[in-house]
């Protein structure tokens, strides 16, 4: 018997049928490397319509038809997301390719819209999750596919599900999406990334060329920005932009994240005078003249910021903030902030609460555990800032020991700690405190700002409850000690930004680079004010 050597663009193109007719990448060229690498972790960072859904579940297909026992792990932000990718993408293209049907699926398999099992024991699983990774906690995974990436917040969804890959010897990781912001979570990962570039080189002044910004559009099709000649995207080669990576790195090379940038000018189909050059009918021809037609219809149209993100698949301006910096400093009114209480930092408080935002290790880092303290004002029921501190990006149960001190010191009446990674010392703190001084609560997507779980915690609605708490700042309902010392907490609430999810949800989003520990400590610390009040009542629900 013959050993037959074929890589899995060959499979996909053996094997699967799209839309009816076998499935070909001819006029995809580009992405054949995305199909026949085996880089650990890769990203595709590209523009809308470029492919990027159907080359995902393709290559998912195929890796769990050609891999027994392989699994592989479907995450996008949305649950509507993700029914349609499973429905339209993956569970078409399995049931109309005859190989597939035939020999890798069975009636008395699993063929659900969330877990599909294969014939030789593999299986694909389905989950979404915006901002909390509860659904994939549990899950062993040898891939994780993380689509729609931009939508996605990195901390408490990525670097928790990729837990789920820990007993794999493959534990492959896959993110793709369109750019948004230069503090999104994809830009971060392109940061990190090889930034690969599709590079075409001019047959006319021999210089070579990639597609980023509106300079490369011509009126027939993507052009040499030092010629103006027009560029051939069948003829292009994938190369590596970012520089080699520092001897003191602490990744290897060979475990660098693979970033591919892909977009619209730069596919064939959409480039006629490509496709007429290299042969093909007057039908593909005419498609690509009107698929060019609609490239240079949005940039007139669109905004250049969507059109950046959505066209050439490159990240663009800033995240809005509900509050500027001045407005921050306004509030630094307060006297200075001490670890043990003073006369003046104590009169006219009828009660100090606290909260916590535990380290859950986080982005290389990044994530600190922060403790924050406001007292109560008799008067007028104003919160004034006592007290916050960083602590080192370690293991949060060793500060447990010293917020209790900070905590008794101060007499503090209630704390509230963010569940998740904190559940231990949170755990800890209660004992230390006593049961009735300390609770936790679960940031998630909820349709109450906050409610409790008849269990162990109160669940927050996570957007509901960062537009309260800008409005609670906006409103001046809160004082802080002078902005000197206030410097490093306001910048962790400035790095908090507002998005829309392609679903079209309002997100509160912070750079992955860029912590917002204090935000939340101080936010937590207010819900203790608020329940110890006994006021669950919100200006936003």
């Amino acid at each position: 018997m013959k050993n037959i050597s074929a890589t899995i663009s060959d499979v996909c193109e053996a094997w699967l049928h799209l839309n009816g007719k076998p499935f070909r990448l001819d006029m995809w060229p580009a992405h054949r490397a995305f199909y026949d690498g085996r880089w650990r972790r890769t990203l595709l960072k590209t523009s809308r319509q470029v492919a990027k859904s159907t080359t995902l579940a393709n290559f998912g297909i195929a890796e769990c038809s050609l891999i027994p026992h392989f699994s592989v792990l479907f995450i996008t932000p949305s649950k509507e997301q993700t029914m349609r990718f499973s429905n339209s993408r993956v569970t078409k293209v399995m049931r109309y390719s005859p190989i597939i049907n035939r020999k890798f699926l069975s009636p008395e398999l699993s063929d659900r819209v969330l877990h599909k099992q294969f014939t030789n024991g593999s299986e694909m699983a389905f989950a979404y999750a915006l901002d909390d990774a509860d659904r994939l906690r549990g899950l062993s995974t040898d891939r994780n596919v993380y689509d729609e990436v931009q939508d996605l917040l990195y901390d408490p969804v990525i670097v928790i599900g990729n837990e789920c890959l820990t007993r794999s010897k493959y534990a492959y990781e896959t993110y793709a999406g369109t750019p948004k912001t230069m503090e999104n979570t994809i830009q971060y990962l392109w940061e990190q990334s090889t930034q690969t570039e599709w590079v075409m080189k001019c047959d006319s002044c021999g210089s070579y060329q990639y597609a980023d910004s509106e300079k490369c559009l011509g009126l027939k099709g993507i052009i040499c920005l030092k010629c103006s000649a027009y560029l051939n995207p069948f003829a292009g080669q994938w190369i590596d932009t970012a520089a080699p990576l520092s001897a003191n790195s602490p990744i290897d090379e060979d475990d660098r994240l693979k970033g591919f940038h892909i977009c619209q000018p730069s596919m064939p189909d959409c480039n006629p005078l490509a496709v007429e050059k290299a042969g093909y009918s007057q039908d593909l021809v005419r498609f690509a003249e009107k698929q060019w037609k609609d490239v240079l219809y949005k940039r007139e149209n669109l905004p250049p910021t969507k059109f950046r993100n959505e066209v050439l698949g490159v990240s663009d301006s800033i995240g809005a903030r509900m509050i500027s910096k001045e407005e921050l400093e306004a509030l630094c009114t307060g006297p200075n902030l001490s670890v043990t209480p003073t006369p003046e930092n104590m009169e006219d408080m009828s009660m100090v609460v606290a909260g916590v935002d535990w380290s859950g290790g986080g982005t290389r880092g990044v994530s600190r555990t922060v403790l924050w303290l406001w007292g109560i004002r008799h008067s007028d029921k104003l919160l004034r800032c006592l007290y916050y501190r960083i602590y080192p990006s370690e293991n949060p149960v060793n500060s447990v020991e010293e917020i209790v001190r900070v905590c008794n010191m101060y007499r503090v009446s209630y704390v509230i700690g963010d569940a998740g990674e904190g559940s231990v010392p949170n755990d800890i703190l209660r004992t230390a405190l006593g049961p009735n001084r300390v609770t936790q609560v679960q940031y998630g997507a909820s349709a109450k700002a906050m409610h409790w779980n008849g269990q162990d915690r109160y669940l927050l609605d996570r957007t509901t409850i960062i537009d309260n708490y800008v409005m609670l700042l906006k409103k001046k309902l809160v004082q802080f000690a002078p902005k000197e010392e206030m410097a490093t907490a306001l910048a962790d609430i400035l790095n908090e930004y507002e998005d829309v999810t392609m679903m079209g949800r309002k997100v509160w989003r912070h750079s992955p680079q860029r912590p917002d520990d204090c935000l939340h400590a101080g936010l937590f610390g207010w819900l203790a004010a608020k329940v110890i009040m006994n006021d669950l009542k919100f200006w936003q629900e």
